[in-house]
Protein backbone atom coordinates (compact mmCIF):
# COMPACT_ATOMS: atom_id res chain seq x y z
CA UNK A 1 0.00 0.00 0.00
CA UNK A 2 1.21 3.18 -1.16
CA UNK A 3 0.75 6.73 0.37
CA UNK A 4 0.32 9.50 -2.50
CA UNK A 5 1.54 12.82 -1.41
CA UNK A 6 3.58 11.70 1.50
CA UNK A 7 6.80 14.03 2.07
CA UNK A 8 8.72 13.44 4.97
CA UNK A 9 11.55 16.28 4.36
CA UNK A 10 15.19 14.10 4.73
CA UNK A 11 17.74 12.86 2.90
CA UNK A 12 19.12 8.89 3.58
CA UNK A 13 22.31 10.29 5.00
CA UNK A 14 20.75 13.03 7.72
CA UNK A 15 17.76 11.15 8.84
CA UNK A 16 15.32 13.28 11.20
CA UNK A 17 14.07 12.32 14.10
CA UNK A 18 10.67 13.55 15.79
CA UNK A 19 9.87 13.88 18.97
CA UNK A 20 8.26 10.32 19.78
CA UNK A 21 11.66 9.39 18.57
CA UNK A 22 10.20 7.72 15.43
CA UNK A 23 12.58 8.12 12.45
CA UNK A 24 11.08 8.84 9.21
CA UNK A 25 12.49 8.69 5.99
CA UNK A 26 10.89 10.00 2.33
CA UNK A 27 9.98 6.79 0.81
CA UNK A 28 9.66 8.31 -2.60
CA UNK A 29 13.23 10.23 -2.12
CA UNK A 30 14.74 6.86 -1.49
CA UNK A 31 15.40 3.65 -3.85
CA UNK A 32 13.46 0.98 -3.34
CA UNK A 33 11.52 -1.31 -5.60
CA UNK A 34 9.48 -4.85 -5.69
CA UNK A 35 12.60 -7.03 -7.17
CA UNK A 36 12.92 -10.31 -5.12
CA UNK A 37 16.39 -10.69 -4.26
CA UNK A 38 17.57 -7.56 -6.06
CA UNK A 39 19.76 -4.16 -4.10
CA UNK A 40 16.56 -2.47 -2.80
CA UNK A 41 14.37 -4.55 -3.10
CA UNK A 42 11.52 -6.26 -0.24
CA UNK A 43 14.46 -8.26 1.49
CA UNK A 44 16.49 -4.94 1.95
CA UNK A 45 13.72 -2.52 2.96
CA UNK A 46 14.22 -3.13 6.84
CA UNK A 47 17.75 -1.54 5.72
CA UNK A 48 16.86 1.81 4.99
CA UNK A 49 13.11 1.84 7.06
CA UNK A 50 13.67 0.46 10.35
CA UNK A 51 9.84 -0.33 10.68
CA UNK A 52 10.05 -2.46 7.62
CA UNK A 53 11.76 -5.52 9.90
CA UNK A 54 8.50 -5.05 12.43
CA UNK A 55 6.51 -8.10 13.62
CA UNK A 56 3.46 -6.74 12.74
CA UNK A 57 4.08 -6.41 9.11
CA UNK A 58 1.61 -6.79 6.61
CA UNK A 59 0.84 -7.83 3.91
CA UNK A 60 -0.06 -11.65 5.30
CA UNK A 61 -1.91 -14.85 4.78
CA UNK A 62 -5.75 -14.88 5.59
CA UNK A 63 -7.04 -18.22 6.36
CA UNK A 64 -10.83 -18.52 5.44
CA UNK A 65 -11.09 -20.12 9.26
CA UNK A 66 -10.51 -16.72 10.95
CA UNK A 67 -12.62 -16.64 14.16
CA UNK A 68 -15.93 -14.95 13.59
CA UNK A 69 -16.66 -12.06 15.60
CA UNK A 70 -20.30 -11.21 15.75
CA UNK A 71 -19.19 -7.87 17.09
CA UNK A 72 -17.41 -6.52 14.08
CA UNK A 73 -19.92 -4.00 12.54
CA UNK A 74 -20.87 -3.47 9.00
CA UNK A 75 -19.07 -0.68 7.15
CA UNK A 76 -21.14 2.85 6.79
CA UNK A 77 -20.22 3.48 3.05
CA UNK A 78 -22.71 5.57 1.81
CA UNK A 79 -19.82 8.66 1.22
CA UNK A 80 -18.24 6.90 -1.32
CA UNK A 81 -21.44 7.49 -3.93
CA UNK A 82 -20.13 11.28 -3.95
CA UNK A 83 -18.82 13.10 -6.75
CA UNK A 84 -19.87 16.87 -5.81
CA UNK A 85 -17.08 19.23 -5.41
CA UNK A 86 -14.46 15.92 -5.46
CA UNK A 87 -11.33 16.04 -7.75
CA UNK A 88 -9.90 12.95 -8.98
CA UNK A 89 -6.00 12.57 -10.02
CA UNK A 90 -4.68 9.99 -11.75
CA UNK A 91 -1.30 9.09 -11.33
CA UNK A 92 1.63 6.56 -11.68
CA UNK A 93 3.78 8.77 -9.93
CA UNK A 94 7.20 6.89 -8.54
CA UNK A 95 6.69 4.20 -11.07
CA UNK A 96 5.30 1.54 -8.04
CA UNK A 97 1.29 1.22 -8.72
CA UNK A 98 -1.34 2.60 -10.24
CA UNK A 99 -3.49 5.26 -8.08
CA UNK A 100 -6.27 7.75 -7.80
CA UNK A 101 -5.74 10.46 -5.49
CA UNK A 102 -8.99 12.38 -3.66
CA UNK A 103 -9.04 16.20 -2.96
CA UNK A 104 -11.71 18.75 -2.76
CA UNK A 105 -14.91 17.67 -0.78
CA UNK A 106 -14.25 15.47 2.37
CA UNK A 107 -15.44 11.53 1.89
CA UNK A 108 -15.98 10.00 4.81
CA UNK A 109 -15.70 5.85 5.67
CA UNK A 110 -17.52 5.05 9.21
CA UNK A 111 -18.74 1.73 10.98
CA UNK A 112 -16.91 -1.41 10.58
CA UNK A 113 -15.86 -1.11 14.60
CA UNK A 114 -13.10 1.22 13.49
CA UNK A 115 -12.06 3.67 16.80
CA UNK A 116 -12.68 6.57 14.48
CA UNK A 117 -14.49 8.03 11.14
CA UNK A 118 -11.69 7.53 8.57
CA UNK A 119 -10.80 9.99 6.11
CA UNK A 120 -10.39 8.96 2.34
CA UNK A 121 -7.40 9.37 0.97
CA UNK A 122 -6.64 7.45 -2.04
CA UNK A 123 -6.95 3.98 -3.83
CA UNK A 124 -4.69 1.69 -5.88
CA UNK A 125 -3.73 -1.62 -7.39
CA UNK A 126 -1.50 -4.24 -6.93
CA UNK A 127 -1.29 -6.83 -9.96
CA UNK A 128 1.29 -9.33 -11.20
CA UNK A 129 2.55 -10.44 -14.74
CA UNK A 130 0.16 -13.49 -15.01
CA UNK A 131 -3.17 -14.49 -13.91
CA UNK A 132 -2.13 -16.64 -11.06
CA UNK A 133 0.20 -13.42 -8.89
CA UNK A 134 -0.66 -10.02 -8.30
CA UNK A 135 -2.22 -9.89 -4.89
CA UNK A 136 -0.76 -8.56 -1.59
CA UNK A 137 -2.84 -10.83 0.61
CA UNK A 138 -3.38 -14.11 -0.37
CA UNK A 139 -5.98 -16.65 1.03
CA UNK A 140 -5.45 -19.90 2.26
CA UNK A 141 -1.84 -19.93 0.05
CA UNK A 142 -3.89 -18.95 -3.39
CA UNK A 143 -2.62 -15.44 -4.67
CA UNK A 144 -5.21 -13.51 -6.57
CA UNK A 145 -4.19 -11.57 -10.03
CA UNK A 146 -5.04 -8.18 -8.78
CA UNK A 147 -6.16 -6.34 -5.50
CA UNK A 148 -7.00 -2.73 -4.58
CA UNK A 149 -6.13 -0.73 -1.70
CA UNK A 150 -8.79 1.93 -0.29
CA UNK A 151 -6.87 4.48 1.70
CA UNK A 152 -8.01 6.38 4.79
CA UNK A 153 -6.74 8.38 7.78
CA UNK A 154 -8.32 9.68 11.09
CA UNK A 155 -10.64 12.36 10.06
CA UNK A 156 -9.76 14.39 13.16
CA UNK A 157 -5.89 14.35 12.84
CA UNK A 158 -4.90 16.98 10.27
CA UNK A 159 -2.89 14.82 7.65
CA UNK A 160 -1.81 11.70 6.86
CA UNK A 161 1.89 12.34 7.37
CA UNK A 162 0.39 12.68 10.98
CA UNK A 163 -2.07 10.10 10.70
CA UNK A 164 0.64 7.42 9.43
CA UNK A 165 2.54 7.89 12.86
CA UNK A 166 -0.08 7.40 15.15
CA UNK A 167 -1.78 4.06 16.36
CA UNK A 168 -4.85 3.16 14.38
CA UNK A 169 -3.65 6.52 12.09
CA UNK A 170 -4.64 4.52 8.72
CA UNK A 171 -7.68 2.45 7.54
CA UNK A 172 -7.19 0.05 4.46
CA UNK A 173 -10.61 -1.68 2.61
CA UNK A 174 -8.82 -4.06 0.37
CA UNK A 175 -10.32 -6.00 -2.70
CA UNK A 176 -9.24 -9.41 -4.57
CA UNK A 177 -9.97 -9.34 -7.95
CA UNK A 178 -11.28 -12.46 -9.93
CA UNK A 179 -10.70 -13.22 -13.69
CA UNK A 180 -14.06 -13.09 -15.46
CA UNK A 181 -14.63 -13.72 -19.45
CA UNK A 182 -16.48 -10.88 -19.45
CA UNK A 183 -15.11 -6.92 -19.25
CA UNK A 184 -15.98 -5.17 -15.87
CA UNK A 185 -18.09 -2.46 -17.71
CA UNK A 186 -17.52 -0.15 -14.41
CA UNK A 187 -13.94 -0.04 -14.76
CA UNK A 188 -14.29 1.50 -18.44
CA UNK A 189 -13.95 5.27 -17.23
CA UNK A 190 -10.89 4.48 -14.95
CA UNK A 191 -8.84 2.58 -17.92
CA UNK A 192 -9.91 5.21 -20.78
CA UNK A 193 -7.02 7.37 -18.94
CA UNK A 194 -4.49 5.33 -18.30
CA UNK A 195 -2.69 5.71 -21.82
CA UNK A 196 -1.87 9.17 -20.27
CA UNK A 197 0.39 7.90 -17.60
CA UNK A 198 1.43 5.23 -19.28
CA UNK A 199 5.09 6.18 -19.09
CA UNK A 200 7.08 9.13 -17.80
CA UNK A 201 7.80 10.20 -21.01
CA UNK A 202 4.17 10.59 -21.61
CA UNK A 203 3.31 12.98 -18.93
CA UNK A 204 6.30 14.63 -17.05
CA UNK A 205 4.19 15.00 -13.95
CA UNK A 206 2.81 10.89 -14.73
CA UNK A 207 -0.54 11.93 -13.49
CA UNK A 208 -3.80 13.57 -14.89
CA UNK A 209 -7.18 14.56 -13.52
CA UNK A 210 -10.05 12.35 -14.54
CA UNK A 211 -13.59 12.87 -14.80
CA UNK A 212 -15.21 12.07 -11.73
CA UNK A 213 -17.20 9.20 -10.51
CA UNK A 214 -18.44 7.60 -7.24
CA UNK A 215 -16.41 5.12 -5.75
CA UNK A 216 -18.89 2.32 -5.78
CA UNK A 217 -18.64 2.00 -9.31
CA UNK A 218 -15.76 0.42 -8.83
CA UNK A 219 -17.01 -1.80 -5.58
CA UNK A 220 -19.17 -4.85 -5.39
CA UNK A 221 -22.94 -4.70 -5.00
CA UNK A 222 -24.33 -4.67 -1.49
CA UNK A 223 -21.79 -2.59 0.39
CA UNK A 224 -23.86 -2.40 3.31
CA UNK A 225 -23.26 -5.72 4.05
CA UNK A 226 -19.72 -6.48 3.42
CA UNK A 227 -18.07 -9.19 4.88
CA UNK A 228 -14.26 -9.01 6.04
CA UNK A 229 -11.55 -10.12 7.13
CA UNK A 230 -9.75 -7.90 10.11
CA UNK A 231 -6.40 -7.55 11.57
CA UNK A 232 -3.43 -5.35 12.74
CA UNK A 233 -0.67 -4.62 10.67
CA UNK A 234 1.19 -1.89 8.26
CA UNK A 235 1.85 -0.16 4.83
CA UNK A 236 3.21 -2.33 2.37
CA UNK A 237 5.38 -0.18 1.23
CA UNK A 238 8.37 1.74 2.94
CA UNK A 239 8.22 2.93 5.27
CA UNK A 240 5.97 0.39 6.51
CA UNK A 241 4.42 1.93 9.72
CA UNK A 242 2.63 -1.01 11.64
CA UNK A 243 -0.42 1.92 12.50
CA UNK A 244 -2.73 0.03 9.95
CA UNK A 245 -6.02 -1.20 10.50
CA UNK A 246 -6.85 -3.64 7.79
CA UNK A 247 -9.92 -5.14 6.41
CA UNK A 248 -10.08 -7.36 3.27
CA UNK A 249 -13.24 -8.12 1.97
CA UNK A 250 -14.22 -11.76 1.21
CA UNK A 251 -16.78 -10.30 -2.05
CA UNK A 252 -14.37 -10.50 -4.95
CA UNK A 253 -14.56 -8.10 -7.77
CA UNK A 254 -14.50 -9.49 -11.61
CA UNK A 255 -11.84 -8.37 -14.04
CA UNK A 256 -11.27 -9.09 -17.54
CA UNK A 257 -7.73 -10.65 -19.09
CA UNK A 258 -8.19 -7.57 -21.60
CA UNK A 259 -8.53 -4.86 -18.43
CA UNK A 260 -5.68 -6.51 -16.52
CA UNK A 261 -3.52 -6.50 -19.35
CA UNK A 262 -4.49 -2.54 -19.58
CA UNK A 263 -2.43 -2.50 -16.12
CA UNK A 264 0.00 -4.58 -16.95
CA UNK A 265 1.07 -1.90 -19.87
CA UNK A 266 2.28 0.73 -17.60
CA UNK A 267 5.79 1.56 -17.21
CA UNK A 268 8.04 1.99 -13.96
CA UNK A 269 10.36 5.04 -14.07
CA UNK A 270 13.15 3.03 -15.58
CA UNK A 271 10.76 2.56 -18.07
CA UNK A 272 10.60 -1.39 -17.54
CA UNK A 273 6.75 -2.81 -17.42
CA UNK A 274 5.18 -2.13 -14.07
CA UNK A 275 4.06 -5.86 -13.07
CA UNK A 276 4.17 -7.86 -9.98
CA UNK A 277 4.10 -4.70 -7.88
CA UNK A 278 3.32 -6.95 -4.58
CA UNK A 279 5.31 -7.46 -1.62
CA UNK A 280 5.86 -10.86 -0.58
CA UNK A 281 3.95 -12.50 2.53
CA UNK A 282 4.95 -11.22 6.03
CA UNK A 283 4.90 -13.59 8.96
CA UNK A 284 1.65 -13.27 10.70
CA UNK A 285 3.60 -13.20 14.19
CA UNK A 286 0.81 -13.49 17.72
CA UNK A 287 -1.88 -11.69 15.52
CA UNK A 288 -5.29 -12.41 15.38
CA UNK A 289 -7.47 -12.68 12.19
CA UNK A 290 -10.97 -11.95 12.87
CA UNK A 291 -14.15 -12.26 10.32
CA UNK A 292 -17.64 -10.83 10.41
CA UNK A 293 -18.61 -13.61 8.40
CA UNK A 294 -20.13 -16.62 9.93
CA UNK A 295 -18.29 -20.07 9.64
CA UNK A 296 -21.05 -21.45 8.02
CA UNK A 297 -21.28 -19.21 5.19
CA UNK A 298 -17.53 -18.57 5.14
CA UNK A 299 -16.56 -20.73 1.65
CA UNK A 300 -13.51 -19.34 0.54
CA UNK A 301 -13.59 -18.31 -3.18
CA UNK A 302 -11.58 -19.75 -5.79
CA UNK A 303 -10.21 -17.55 -8.82
CA UNK A 304 -9.98 -20.61 -10.94
CA UNK A 305 -13.64 -21.34 -9.82
CA UNK A 306 -14.93 -18.11 -11.55
CA UNK A 307 -12.69 -18.13 -14.79
CA UNK A 308 -15.64 -20.07 -16.32
CA UNK A 309 -18.57 -17.73 -14.72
Amino acid sequence: MTLAGLRVSCALAAVTFISVSITKVDADAVSWNYDRGAFGGPDDWFKTFPKCGGTMQSPINISSNASYNPYLEYFDFREYKLTKGVTLTLTNKGGHTAEVIYSGTPIILRGGSLPDDYKLLQYHFHWGSQDSRGSEHILDGEQFPMELHVVHYQAHLPNVSVAQIQPNGLAVVGFFFRTSPQNNTRFGKLLSHFDLIKTVATNQDNETVIETFPLTDLLPDGLDKLHYYRYQGSLTTPPCYETVIWSIATETIPISDYQLNIFRSLYNDENKPLVNDYRPVQPLNNRVVVTNKKKRCNARVRNDQHKSS
